[in-house]
């Protein structure tokens, strides 16, 4: 499995998640701490892209 190659810091994270997360609030989605700090593990790249989209499937029956 391959780490995500464009990795951000942290701080860049937490940044693009907040603001994600306040955009689709707004659109009415529910966003929740599980949801923020499973992004920020891929963004930052503690887990891979092939372990997130794997999540996604299982999470969501797709």
């Amino acid at each position: 499995m391959t780490k995500l190659v464009n990795r951000v810091s942290r701080e860049q994270a937490n940044h693009a998640i907040s603001y994600a997360s306040h955009s689709l609030t707004t659109e009415g989605f529910n966003v929740t701490n599980e949801d923020q700090n499973f992004v920020r593990s891929v963004l930052t790249g503690e887990q891979t892209e092939a372990q997130f989209h794997r999540a996604i499937k299982t999470k969501f029956n797709v």
